[in-house]
């Protein structure tokens, strides 16, 4: 009865906290950064629960966003002057995202298992040594002394301590570099900001989510809105349920198990010979933010998924290749190329939409105003120059020549621009760019003839996810998201910036110190983790493969070709979406036909695409509304399930996880 009568009688405007960062919302979001980057590597590579971070939108955000929410709801009951509003908990959110994407296979596992693995791992057999242990950059590696790689792979001695000395060089370089990445990534977010959000109006879906799950909060309401509403709880039931049905399952093996929710491992349908499998996969993050997509970009996403495999499974059936003879690219390649051209041309498009206001910045940056942008605009382009630069000379101190890291950071230009403003437009969190930083296609298209030993190694190095992470790269994709979300703010504006690199320092070092402290107690090859073990034979088993390679590749224009015929056809699209509204197909479709997200999630795309279809056809803008809070429902039903299945693995089933979450 005491939460009904603080509902009806929310406080008064002037006693409504203003939209304002406070210091305590970023100590506490910070707090809760560390906790997560903590736990992440914990249960994942230790305690075998479960990796939780397998998107750019990491179920792991989604359920300590969760707990933060009812944390506030029990802070209301106690002494409501005490809750959280609005923007506090959206500094949370934007502090965790951060530090939700770092752990195990994120990223930090593939850089702490990469650093000693070549000295480790070598063997005759491999020539890795006689291959290019001469060419590696020893400043990026630790000393390859017994007491710091045996005892990371085999456990400390009794009595011994942590050689933590021998880590901390090799680790703030890699650190740096991936500083000046995030840094750089930054300051270009800041300077089209005001594009994306005005001029061309993209709709952040992923940050209506938390926002729809802390509306009433301002109001003085101890339960948010959407919680009162028997709609959510539908969408929360059949998801959580579901889970905690299958939990049952762990006791009473006679009790079939719902396999609804299983992971693609087990999903795959073949349906002719040579024809990669349609995998019938379910995941309802993908069906509950898809709902918050619009719907030519949910039909772009599943019909050119579909289309894909019929394309690659046609190419592997007619035996087609392109390429010069003695390199060859297959169906794979070939899709991939059509991909990359896609999603440059969609770049291009991007800054050819945004010229007026790239040159407005261009002239207040030479004036020195301050511009309408988050920070001086000024300060942004100095600051990209800089990040930019020490970039291509971390690049280059790896190994590259001047052109190699020049190439590299341009496409990874392309791929990260490309992947965090459509996952700004989309909301879709499994939106992977083909071949993220860009040395795949350096070397399957311009060759590897006029590469050196040192651009080989470097390439490969600089390509996998020791810097930076792989597909799921870090942190950069929330930024927009977190901009957003502050653009009411009025108060504390300087806290906005220190939100994000504070989160990403913090939850680097403490990422990183978990899994070298596990590594040496426990010892790496006990953890039985895959980015300590395989992750780096991949690595430096590439690197390998490379050298040994005696016919070297050149330079091949039908391979051009094919990326620019899938440049082609995106600029097509994109001129036809402009001409005709009723145009149903969008070019971020083809950009990303083959890529991890349609690849796997085309069935639930398609469900929530039909669904939405339905809903606004049937009942309009009011139905759509009305519906929405069952897909919220339904993305924190299934989040909350997991960690109530995680907690029971961990009490009754430690060391034993049932991975509850998967692709």
């Amino acid at each position: 009865m005491a939460l009904q009568e603080q509902d009806i009688h929310p406080r008064s405007d002037d006693q409504s906290k203003p939209d304002r960062i406070t210091v305590r919302s970023l100590i506490l979001g910070l707090i809760t950064a560390v906790l997560m980057a903590y736990t992440g590597n914990l249960l994942e590579m230790v305690l075998h629960a479960g990796s939780l971070v397998k998107s750019s939108y990491p179920v792991a955000l989604i359920l300590w966003f969760c707990i933060w929410v009812m944390i506030n709801m029990v802070i209301g009951v106690v002494h409501r002057p005490w809750m959280l509003t609005r923007i506090e908990l959206l500094v949370i959110f934007g502090a965790i995202w951060i530090a939700g994407m770092m752990p195990g296979v994120g990223w930090m596992g593939y850089l702490i298992g990469a650093l000693p693995a070549p000295y480790f791992f070598a063997t005759p057999e491999n020539r890795w040594a006689e291959l290019f242990f001469d060419q590696l950059p020893m400043w990026a590696f630790p000393n390859p002394t017994p007491e710091i790689m045996d005892r990371f792979y085999f456990g400390l001695h009794e009595g011994e301590a942590i050689p933590w000395n021998a880590w901390v060089m090799p680790v703030w370089w890699w650190f740096s570099g991936a500083l000046a990445l995030m840094a750089a990534g930054y300051f270009v977010i800041c300077i089209f900001h005001r594009q994306w959000v005005d001029a061309e109006r993209l709709t952040y879906p992923l940050v209506q989510f938390p926002e729809d799950l802390v509306e009433g909060f301002d109001e003085g309401r101890v339960i948010p809105n959407i919680l009162k509403k028997p709609v959510f709880w539908y969408g929360f039931a059949w998801t959580c349920g579901i889970i905690l049905w299958n939990v049952i399952n762990f006791w009473y093996s006679n009790i079939p198990r719902i396999d609804l929710f299983d992971n693609v491992n087990v999903k795959a349908m073949h349906f002719a010979r040579n024809f990669p499998p349609f995998y019938a996969r379910i995941l309802p993050p993908v069906i509950g933010l898809g709902y918050l997509c619009s719907l030519d970009l949910l039909f772009s996403f599943w019909f050119f998924g579909v289309l894909a495999l019929v394309k690659v499974g046609t190419i592997n059936r007619t035996g087609l290749t392109i390429g010069l003879e003695g390199q060859p690219s297959k169906a794979g390649e070939i899709i991939a190329l059509e991909s990359h051209g896609a999603m440059t041309v969609l770049v291009i498009w991007s800054l050819w939409l945004a010229r007026r206001h790239i040159k407005t910045v261009w002239s207040q940056a030479l004036r020195g105003e301050r511009g309408d942008g988050p920070i001086p605009y000024r300060f942004a382009v100095v600051g990209l120059a800089c990040c930019a630069s020490y970039a291509c000379n971390f690049l280059m101190n790896l190994g590259m020549s001047f052109g190699m890291a020049v190439g590299q950071l341009t496409l990874m230009f392309v791929a990260y621009f490309a992947a965090v403003k459509f996952i700004a437009a989309s909301g879709f969190g499994y939106l992977f760019p083909v071949w993220t930083k860009g040395g795949s296609f350096l070397k399957i298209v311009t060759g590897t003839v006029r590469m050196t030993t040192g651009d080989l190694i470097a390439t490969r190095l600089a390509d996998t996810s020791v810097l930076f992470g792989g597909t799921r790269f870090q942190t950069i994709q929330m930024i927009p998201h977190h901009l957003k979300a502050m653009d009411r703010v009025v108060q504390g504006r300087g806290l906005v910036s220190i939100v994000i690199f504070a989160g990403f320092v913090l939850s680097f070092i403490v990422s990183a110190g978990t899994i070298i402290y596990y590594c040496y107690v426990e010892s790496a090859l006990f953890l039985r983790s895959w980015t300590l073990w395989e992750g780096p034979h991949g690595i430096f088993g590439g690197i390998a493969t490379s050298l040994a390679e005696t016919e070297k590749t050149v330079f091949d224009l039908q391979k051009m070709g094919m990326w620019l015929f899938g440049g082609a056809e995106a600029a097509v699209l994109a001129i036809l979406r402009s001409r005709f509204a009723w145009w149903p197909f969008h070019p971020l479709g083809l950009a990303f036909q083959y890529t991890t997200g349609p690849r796997y999630y085309a069935l639930s795309i398609f469900l929530v695409w039909a669904a939405k279809l339905i809903i606004l056809r049937a009942g309009g803008p009011r139905l759509y509304e009305k519906a929405k809070p069952f897909f919220i429902g339904t993305v924190v039903g299934y989040c909350i399930g997991i960690g109530i299945g995680m907690v029971i693995d961990l009490i009754w089933f430690p060391g034993e996880g049932h991975g509850f979450h998967n692709f």
